[in-house]
């Protein structure tokens, strides 16, 4: 038999719902005691102070700086306190609130300035402590001492603390919004963990607290009021569920909730950490995989996709047409105008000393197509000799270390050390004639070989061993084809694995690409400078060829870091070698290798960086010097294949033997004291801005054995974009460090006076508000008609009443209110005056509602009554905190 539903209904005695469950009053009354909602903001303003807290000290734990802890909590907890007062329903406390608020941004407007500075110490103290550039902040910092670093910082951090508090507010005291929380406070948790560092115990533990509470909150925080819906509850009819729809009915749970979750969270975070000592567990290796993954597919996320945002893999943007930051462009050419340098750090390297210049290789590419180099694609037919060189245990990348090896075994290896900081994260910068298989590291840190060109980096810190190409020159008259000789086979796989390697190579790095002003540059080569109409590898060595090129670009182009764009529908070769003439290091470097195909060698494309041997400086322990390789050494060259010894650098930009013109006189010798120097016997130079505000020399200079005569070079005075901004950067900093100067003394107080200053004059208002009120209060009750009077007496004894908690909110009649309050009288055992109350409410029904005349000895009655509610039954029981709100805020006393 089918079962008949029963329908909803609302009686007096509660609420029927359609399954038969009756609920008569409030659920929570069946609780032992009675819950109120009246300290749920309290809850909500102290969730909001823990959670502001703890996000700011563990900022501050990942700066590893002092910071004025005073000013963080005094700020956290006023604005905390700030926010949630401005949520009351008492006018004077609301705009009170805003008042300080008010004061505080006035406050803040006038500390930008510090603020600003404050920012940039931050910054640069992350990412000093994450080893990462912070040139530019370098700059904008110069001029202000360490010592007022501490006052800059805490100046910001009441900035941050501001935005902090207002978005927690926002997602605890506004709403309930668990999501909103999360975003603004776990960006902070993760700026530290992302490098690895532990931030404060206390600060994760309360985070986590805070997070566990209001996700909690926010779960069961289901809003089903309806328009003219007035029940406490409201029944999901497919879910037959309750849910509260009265927000006050909310608080009152919430208040109970919120203390259970928070202590349940904590128990539960201890624990975990209890069993994690006991056990000695420890967060498994994929997790770290996974993280370092993430880190690594972000820093391998090229922007040149979106238009050329991001247009190299130095991290530089392109902005109007100039790069902004010094490198090169991962082998795409001709779409910036040019590049410049901002002085910022792009490796850090520990190696013994070297002669000549250091190559450190990083982007490979032997493919030009469409005015960029990419890597020649390897497939499962053509890789013949991997194999081979995995069974020797060597990669294919360390080739030439390991014919030099076994043609000269009484040679030592050097071990250069790696910190790759502003540089690309794609690859491994390592000199030639390097070990790339044994770096130092294992598991998922150690470096990744492609199957040709580049190797892949796994670790921002390695170590390899190479040979220093000048202890073979030492030995023999020309590198590298001098060693080119017949090595002694050591391993039959390897021998095999050379000669396919070999034979790979011919096939897919002699392609030159069909240009009409190429083949204009060879044979021009081959006549003004060979002396020859028809060439014959045999009768040319490959130093003589190479000089040959360096020649030709150097007498017929001009280096520069301005070179303009290449115009659309241009092939990058044909325009630079037959009309612009003029370019950076990636220009020659691409003309050269194209060039050195054509006369019959194996070439490809290299991008990294070049150490010279006189910025080593000043020998560390055991004769290792340490260089910070900045963005200026970013540079571009081909490289040339001898077979039997491998690849090796071919440098054909003009400037670049044994230089290198970006870098300033002291940039290039740190150990020199002056940087001007006789100007005799030196090449021609040319002028170009070098990014940081000064002029460095271009070097032109035309090699030795040049058959034809050097032409006059450009001049190049334009700016590359820097120049101004540095010095900007200057007029900043005089003006940071009059601010420093100026308010040092002050320290991070002055704020916190200016706040109690403000909160003095709200104190005076908060008086004289109360004076007023009571005043009109007294002028009510004493002055008009009996009526008036009356129905005055009656309003204020609820007022009086609802202070020690006699009050009742639901929508009934005046009689019926005086009934329940007389209960509550009877409940708190106030037995001797509830007929009192009863009296005032019902005199008060009859001067409203009624004609009746109110005669003077009722209204006086209700005013000796009034009397005794207010003196007798309500003063005695305030004291404290109760008293100063009965007083300041109901303004009743």
């Amino acid at each position: 038999m089918k079962k008949k539903r029963i329908k909803s209904k609302n009686k007096d005695i509660g609420f029927i719902s359609s399954n038969g469950i009756c609920i008569d009053g409030d659920i929570l009354m069946n609780c032992e005691r009675e819950h109120n909602s009246g300290s749920f903001l309290w809850f909500q303003i102290l969730l909001t102070f823990v959670t502001s807290i703890c996000t700011a000290f563990m900022a501050v734990s990942f700066l590893d700086m002092e910071i004025y802890k005073t000013t963080i909590i005094y700020y956290s907890a006023m604005l905390s306190l700030v926010f949630g007062l401005m949520k009351s329903s008492h006018k004077i406390i609301k705009f009170s609130a805003l008042g300080v608020m008010i004061l505080h941004v006035i406050y803040l407007v006038s500390r930008i300035s510090t603020i600003k500075y404050g920012l940039f110490v931050v910054i640069d103290r992350y990412l000093s402590r994450a080893n990462q550039p912070n040139s530019t902040l370098g700059v904008q910092l110069s001029g202000i001492s360490t010592i007022d670093y501490p006052y800059l910082a805490s100046n910001f951090f009441v900035f941050f603390i501001t935005l902090v508090c207002l978005g927690t507010a926002a997602a605890c005291l506004y709403r309930i919004d668990f999501p909103l929380l999360f975003i603004i406070t776990f960006p902070v948790f993760e700026l530290g963990m992302y490098w690895g560092w532990e931030p404060t115990m206390w600060t994760v533990i309360g985070l986590f607290v805070c997070w566990v509470t209001v996700l909690a909150l926010h779960i069961i925080n289901h809003t089903t009021n309806k328009a003219g819906r007035k029940n406490t509850f409201a029944v999901h009819e497919r879910k037959r569920t309750f849910y509260f729809t009265s927000e006050k009915q909310k608080a009152c749970f919430y208040n109970v909730f919120m203390k259970f979750t928070a202590i349940l969270s904590s128990l539960v975070l201890v624990v975990i950490m209890l069993f994690s000592a006991i056990t000695g567990f420890t967060r498994p290796e994929s997790f770290a995989k996974y993280r370092h993954d993430i880190s690594t597919a972000v820093s391998n996320f090229s922007l040149t996709d979106l238009r050329n945002a991001f247009s190299d893999y130095d991290g530089g943007f392109d902005l109007f047409g100039i790069k902004t930051v010094g490198g090169t462009n991962g082998g795409v050419l001709g779409k910036t105008a040019g590049i410049s340098f901002n002085g910022s750090t792009a490796l850090k390297v520990v190696t013994p000393k070297f002669s000549n210049t250091l190559y450190l290789r990083g982007y490979v590419a032997g493919v030009y197509n469409d005015n960029s180099w990419t890597p020649v694609d390897v497939n499962g037919n053509e890789d013949t000799f991997s194999d081979d060189f995995e069974q020797g245990k060597i990669w294919v990348q360390d080739l030439d270390y390991d014919l030099i090896q076994r043609k000269y075994a009484d040679l030592t290896p050097a071990q250069i050390s790696v910190s790759v900081l502003g540089a690309s994260k794609k690859f491994v910068y390592a000199p030639y004639a390097s070990l790339y298989s044994s770096d130092g590291n294992t598991d998922d840190k150690k470096m990744r070989p492609t199957t040709e060109s580049y190797v892949k980096l796994s670790s921002t810190k390695y170590s390899l061993y190479y040979f220093d190409p000048s202890l073979i020159e030492e030995r023999l008259e020309a590198l590298p084809e001098a060693i080119a000789t017949e090595v002694p086979a050591l391993s039959v796989n390897k021998d095999r694995g050379v000669d396919a390697y070999s034979e790979f190579v011919h096939q897919k790095y002699m392609e030159v690409s069909k240009s009409d002003e190429l083949d204009k540059a060879y044979k021009e080569i081959l006549s003004e400078y060979l002396g020859v109409d028809i060439y014959h590898k045999g009768d040319w060595t490959y130093e003589e060829i190479s000089t040959a090129i360096k020649n030709y670009f150097s007498d017929n182009f001009t280096y520069t870091l301005e070179p303009g764009v290449t115009p659309k529908g241009e092939d990058f070769i044909d325009y630079f070698l037959g009309t612009q003439k003029e370019g950076y290091c990636s220009y020659f470097a691409t003309a050269g290798a194209e060039l050195l195909r054509m006369f019959g060698y194996p070439s490809r494309y290299v991008e990294g960086y070049v150490v010279l041997n006189s910025q080593l400086g000043e020998p560390e322990d055991d004769s290792t010097y340490e260089v910070s390789v900045k963005d200026k050494c970013a540079h571009a060259w081909a490289e040339v294949f001898i077979d039997n010894a491998g690849w090796y650098p071919a440098e054909f930009t003009p400037g670049y033997d044994n230089d290198n013109p970006n870098l300033t006189q002291q940039e290039k010798d740190p150990k020199e004291v002056t940087t001007t120097k006789s100007t005799e016997s030196k090449p021609t130079t040319t002028t170009q801005n070098g990014g940081q505000g000064g002029t460095t020399s271009v070097v032109t200079k035309k090699p030795a054995n040049s058959s034809k005569a050097s032409t006059t070079k450009k001049t190049n005075s334009a700016s590359n974009g820097h120049g101004a901004g540095v010095m900007s950067g200057a007029g900043k900093t005089s003006v940071s460090s009059r601010i420093t100067e100026n308010n040092s003394g002050h320290g991070s107080f002055v704020g916190i006076f200016i706040t109690l200053g403000g909160l003095l004059l709200i104190g005076f208002g908060i008086v004289v508000h109360r004076d007023v009120k009571v005043k009109k209060m007294r002028s009510e009750l004493s002055n008009g008609d009996n009526r008036s009077r009356t129905v005055a007496v009656y309003r204020y004894m609820l007022k009086y009443l609802k202070l020690i908690g006699i009050a009742d909110s639901r929508n009934i009649t005046d009689l019926q209110l005086c009934d329940r309050l007389t209960e509550k009288c009877q409940e708190m055992q106030i037995n001797d005056f509830s007929h009192m109350i009863k009296y005032i409410g019902e005199l008060a029904v009859k001067a409203e509602m009624s004609n009746s005349v109110i005669s003077d000895g009722e209204l006086e009655t209700a005013l000796s009554y009034f009397e005794i509610v207010k003196d007798k039954i309500v003063l005695p029981k305030l004291s404290g905190a109760k008293l100063l709100n009965a007083k300041f805020v109901y303004c009743l006393y």
